[in-house]
């Protein structure tokens, strides 16, 4: 007799014709395909607006930034994606604009990142009291998931801890970025920015996809669905 689900649980598991994706989403794979384009959409607006702010002035900088924020959406919405973290940027990168050009000041608008990071903390830390925490709103951009394994119990448990982490994350970094705008040159500042931007975020993508398939593989039901998932087929078929 097979063991009873666990409780909240779906009761049918997967159909045969819907593949489970974490048998074939090792976290490599997922960083190789989705950690280009953390980086790109996190760390791209920052560097075009160095680069423009350093060679020719802080409008250029601005609307450079701006620029690479609205070409890069229309990229992944021409590939077909829902480009959460893409719209998510480019709202971010409008405000920066809006207030760096009123102010004039090429440390009030990276200063801004201060401000943005707190928010977004806050933010994603608001979301773990509704039914959807904030991580499993980028679920179809990092790796498809069978429809019924993104509702049940488990993935919604294993969502609310990557939530906690990554507001967690975007809260320190606030602290950290205010603490070398406050003690540090803008250059400097600069780098600071840039190193606690990129390297965690990849950092932060692999571990999520190393957590959520722990935790679903740990779990009884599921641990059973993708064992037979993984069998190899018998020979002849």
């Amino acid at each position: 007799m097979s063991a009873p689900p666990e409780a909240g649980e779906l009761i049918a598991p997967p159909q045969a014709d819907e593949p489970l994706a974490l048998e074939t989403a090792p976290v490599g794979t997922v960083v190789r395909r989705a950690g280009p384009r953390f980086v790109r959409d996190a760390f791209g607006p920052l560097a075009a607006f160095y680069a423009g702010w350093k060679l020719v002035g802080l409008t250029v900088g601005i609307g450079l930034a701006v620029l690479l924020g609205l070409s890069v959406f229309v990229h992944e919405r021409r590939q077909g994606r829902p480009a959460m973290v893409v719209r998510l940027a480019l709202v971010l990168v409008g405000i920066r604009a809006l207030v760096g050009l009123s102010s004039g000041s090429a440390r009030v608008y990276l200063g801004q990142e201060i401000a943005i990071d707190t928010l977004l903390g806050s933010v994603v830390l608001a979301t773990l009291r509704g039914a959807r925490p904030f991580a499993s709103w980028f679920v179809e951009e990092i790796y498809p998931l069978p429809a019924q394994l993104r509702e049940s119990d488990t993935f919604a448990r294993c969502m609310r801890v990557v939530t906690a982490v990554w507001g967690g994350y975007f809260l320190l970094r606030a602290l950290v970025r205010l603490t070398a705008l406050l003690t540090l040159s803008t250059d400097s500042y600069v780098l600071v920015a840039a190193l606690s931007d990129a390297p965690f975020l990849v950092a932060l993508l692999a571990w999520s996809v190393y957590y959520t398939n722990a935790t679903v593989r740990s779990s009884p039901r599921w641990a059973a669905v993708i064992a037979a998932a993984e069998r190899p087929a018998p020979a002849g078929e």
